[in-house]
């Protein structure tokens, strides 16, 4: 019988990497379709069972790769999905990844607090509420990056130099009811370090380089450049791993700074992207996540 695998973003369509992932599945001959999370009921008592709303038929899956919950406006919407992939983990069917570990991963603070904890070197990161606070500390840092708690991409962060930019950015957060995470900036080459993690295997290492000077950003969304690594230096590898283990995920991308003092992680993804590397070299990580998918299955 052919293994039946889930994909699961909330986009109207499959997303790219959702495609990339269903087809390598496809090849090694799983059954993969796309799941919705708002498509999705779930029903607790008797029958005590998981079904599509369009059809109120069961969903039966044997894996599920979670790649996005979408977006959830309230705490109550987003709870209900993080509760949905608990139910899902609570009937014995493994989601990839975990849904406490992919939460974990996408917030921030507690990530970096964990990671620190492990240590592994962050960089110092303050998240607060006060904005007169959080003025002050960006003018002691000089130079600081302020960011959404949660987010990807590069999207909403700034690099603040001047106090009257971090009085007027963490206002305007506290005004809308956000946490204020202020980071020090770190200085580094006009690059940073992606590691494409997948179990015990580094898929991808590379260099992504800033689109122009004037461009402090490094993500291949924001236009920067994807540049492989032939060979990855051991002190990397054991980060990256330790990375992995600490968080309890099965995958991530892992995004490392190279700093004055050594290596330091800026951010962990639960669910990367790999097309800018996989344009340039024409490797396809969607295969080596299947096939992780399929072997953790028969385990």
């Amino acid at each position: 019988m052919h293994m039946k695998v889930g994909v699961v973003a909330d986009k109207p369509t499959p997303p790219w990497s959702v495609r990339q992932i269903m087809l390598a599945l496809e090849e090694l001959g799983a059954n993969a379709f796309y799941i919705r999370p708002s498509n999705i009921a779930s029903i607790i008592g008797d029958p005590y069972s998981i079904i599509f709303t369009n059809t109120l038929k069961p969903v039966d899956i044997d894996a599920v790769v979670l790649r996005d919950l979408g977006v959830a406006t309230t705490i109550e919407m987003f709870l209900r999905r993080v509760d949905l992939f608990r139910h899902i983990e609570l009937e014995g069917i493994p989601v990839i990844n975990p849904i406490e570990s992919f939460i974990t991963a996408r917030d921030k603070y507690m990530s970096l607090c964990l990671l620190s904890k492990a240590g592994i070197p962050v960089p110092k990161t303050i998240v607060l509420e006060d904005f007169y606070a959080a003025t002050k500390i960006a003018e002691e840092f000089s130079r600081a990056v302020i960011k959404p708690l949660i987010g990807s991409l590069g999207l909403g962060v700034l690099k603040v130099e001047n106090p009257d930019l971090a009085y007027t950015i963490s206002k305007t957060l506290a005004q809308i009811k956000q946490p204020i995470y202020v980071q020090e900036y770190i200085e580094k080459p006009n690059r940073d370090i992606r590691v494409l993690v997948i179990g015990d295997e580094i898929v991808a290492a590379y260099y992504r380089i800033q689109p122009t000077p004037g461009n402090w950003k490094t993500n291949i969304f924001q236009g920067a450049i994807a540049q492989p690594i032939e060979r990855l230096d051991e002190e990397l590898k054991e980060y990256s791993f330790r990375v992995l283990e600490t968080l309890k995920l099965h995958y991530a991308g892992i995004d490392f700074g190279e700093s004055k003092n050594g290596y330091i992680v800026f951010e962990v993804n639960a669910a990367p992207q790999w097309r800018g590397i996989q344009k340039i070299t024409g490797m396809n990580p969607a295969k080596n996540l299947a096939k992780f998918v399929i072997q953790m299955k028969k385990r």
